[in-house]
């Protein structure tokens, strides 16, 4: 079973990560995740993409208990795993709009930073990057999506206290644009990536707006 199956919604692609119960990442998650958003780089989508989570959760982030038995070998091929995965995020060319549906922890923070818009279901459950309470330190492509696209005082703030957000206060952290009654989330999220997608210069000016983030991105990976 693949763990993040898609679906068309016109000519938009719905991408749902789906690790039950609480979608936690793994290197093999990370690994076919990759691929998949790898594949639209070159089979662009003409509506774009949209990201959510199965269940629940958007994800929780990295699972920790497979993360504590990790060997020095294991913790480097996850590192690169996650690394690789938030490039093929972020670079990816069309329309790229996060629905989350639920808790979005750790790298589900990271994974909102690599999206044109960010649409957030209403309800009751936590947005925000507590990589200093759990002990997972920021791997340097993460890094350097935070320091691209998180407002410094929020980047401090979210980064250190490892503090939690309801998703109507994302917004103002800027991890967020707008809540949306959870039956709205993805109809509006496809929607907008078509509207995004559908201007004549979105994919130019992207590329602009992305070319410094993915140059550093670049040095990391293969520097």
């Amino acid at each position: 079973m693949s763990f993040f199956p898609t679906e068309t919604d016109g000519d938009t692609v719905i991408v749902t990560l789906t690790n039950a119960p609480r979608n936690t990442l793994s290197t093999e998650l990370l690994n076919e995740g990759t691929e998949v958003f790898r594949k639209f780089t070159q089979d662009k989508p003409k509506g774009g993409v949209v990201l959510t989570g199965a269940g629940e959760h958007f994800t929780c982030g990295m699972d920790t208990k497979i993360a504590a038995a990790l060997d020095e070998a294991g913790q480097e091929q996850a590192i690169a795993a996650i690394n690789a995965y938030a490039a093929s995020l972020h670079r990816l060319p069309c329309a790229l709009v996060c629905a989350v549906n639920g808790n979005a922890i750790g790298a589900g923070g990271i994974m909102m930073l690599c999206a044109d818009w960010i649409y957030a279901a209403s309800g009751n459950y936590k947005i925000g990057l507590p990589e200093a309470k759990a002990g997972l330190p920021f791997p340097p492509v993460p890094q350097a999506i935070l320091d691209h696209w998180l407002e410094p005082s929020w980047r401090r703030r979210l980064a250190l206290s490892s503090m939690l957000l309801k998703p109507n206060e994302a917004i103002g952290a800027g991890l967020v644009e707008a809540t949306l009654m959870p039956g709205d989330l993805i109809e509006k999220s496809v929607a907008k990536a078509q509207e995004l997608n559908a201007q004549p210069g979105f994919a130019a000016c992207k590329r602009q707006l992305r070319a410094k983030a993915n140059a550093e991105i670049d040095a990391i990976l293969h520097g």
